[in-house]
């Protein structure tokens, strides 16, 4: 590969590597407000309560990713449009079910096993480990409706709202954590993924509206 080729592949990879760069400061600066503010057993608790978060993102990244090229090939397909949407609307449904089965089971055996697991007793964050299955949901949204952007060759266009949410990443959790101690991270951690995700949503309508549009200028 020539210098010239690896140059013109970092431009085109750099809006990507910038959004996941900023998605995982984003992701982990409650942890980093907490490390400062609490006592290291609560990180203990967090990144324990986290792991049915990244479950659910794992598992539904095991699903799409895969199909990643075959999605690409039917938006290429201006026929085929009406069977992208139905493929989102599919695996978005999915996340819902995945994450409402992990939810309860969290409800039920989970967090006996989880205190059996640490050697902790969850019983007490019981809220707290069903807000963060719902947080791994919108997490799994989050990562499924970028890559759906990527697919349509739009990912530089979100830019600005990881801008935002990483703005947003910085403020909230200080001032969630330093009032409601664990709790503040969790529900701060949710809020901002919750942004990130209507946020995402919103951008990922108005490329589709640009990209109709461009398609027929005249309205035909």
């Amino acid at each position: 590969m020539s210098l010239r080729e690896a140059g013109h592949l970092f431009i085109q990879c750099a809006p990507l590597f910038g959004a996941l760069f900023l998605f995982n400061l984003i992701e982990s600066m409650p942890k980093f407000v907490m490390e400062g503010t609490l006592a290291y057993k609560y990180q203990l608790y967090f990144n324990a309560l986290f792991f049915p978060a990244q479950a659910i993102l794992l598992s539904i990244g095991f699903i799409y990713k895969p199909q990643l090229l075959r999605l690409s090939s039917i938006w290429a397909n201006p026929r085929k449009r009406r069977r992208f949407d139905l493929i989102i609307v599919a695996v978005m449904a999915l996340i819902v079910v995945i994450t409402g089965a992990c939810a309860a089971f969290m409800a039920g055996p989970g967090i006996p096993i989880m205190s059996f697991m640490y050697g902790l007793n969850f019983e007490r964050y019981r809220t707290l480990a069903l807000l963060m299955v719902v947080a791994g949901g919108v997490t799994a949204a989050i990562d499924f409706i970028y890559a759906i952007i990527t697919v349509l060759r739009h990912a530089g266009d979100v830019t600005k709202i990881y801008l935002i949410c990483f703005a947003v990443s910085v403020v909230l959790p200080v001032i969630l954590i330093k009032l409601l101690g664990l709790m503040g991270a969790v529900v701060s951690y949710l809020a901002i993924m919750a942004l990130l995700l209507v946020l995402l949503i919103i951008e990922y309508a108005h490329i589709r509206q640009r990209i109709e549009r461009d398609r027929n200028p005249y309205g035909a």
